[in-house]
């Protein structure tokens, strides 16, 4: 990692009610990811993870957030719509649904000028799934996420 301090994101790790885990193809680079975003200059990052959810891909949560910690990763230019390589620190929150979701939905992403108007292929991803086209960083907080659904 650099000197730099590095860009805070919110990732939200929504798990429906059979242990799902929300995932999305991202259009512009064609990669899964989570949804996840940059918390804003004096925004809570349990704010934050709210706002991302609800801007990628429409879900309005409002029930208890489970921190998992942090993450420091380097993004590297021209990925996620990034245009230098920098450093970021992911806060990952586990969130549960037992509200019923579609197994599978599209929805079109707000909020953010590099991501305004894109839309969202959204699934479902298994526990036991393989994580097939998935960057390393997202690899990891789902790591974070299996461990803690088999803690609980």
């Amino acid at each position: 990692m650099s000197d730099a301090v590095p860009v805070p994101k919110a990732c939200a790790c929504l798990v429906d009610a059979k242990g799902g885990l929300l995932v999305f193809q991202h259009p512009g680079d064609g990669d899964m990811q989570l949804p996840k975003g940059t918390i804003e200059a004096g925004e809570a990052p349990e704010d934050a993870v709210r706002r991302e959810l609800l801007e990628e891909s429409g879900i309005a949560f409002d029930g208890p957030l489970q921190p998992l910690g942090t993450m420091d990763r380097q993004c590297e230019a021209g990925v996620e719509g990034n245009l230098h390589r920098h450093a970021q620190r992911w806060h990952i929150f586990l969130m549960r649904s037992l509200a019923p979701l579609p197994e599978r939905f599209k929805h079109v992403a707000s909020g953010s000028p590099e991501e305004d108007g894109l839309v969202f292929s959204f699934r479902w991803l298994t526990p036991d799934a393989p994580l097939d086209g998935f960057s390393a960083p997202y690899v990891r907080a789902i790591g974070k996420v299996r461990s803690a659904l088999l803690a609980a």
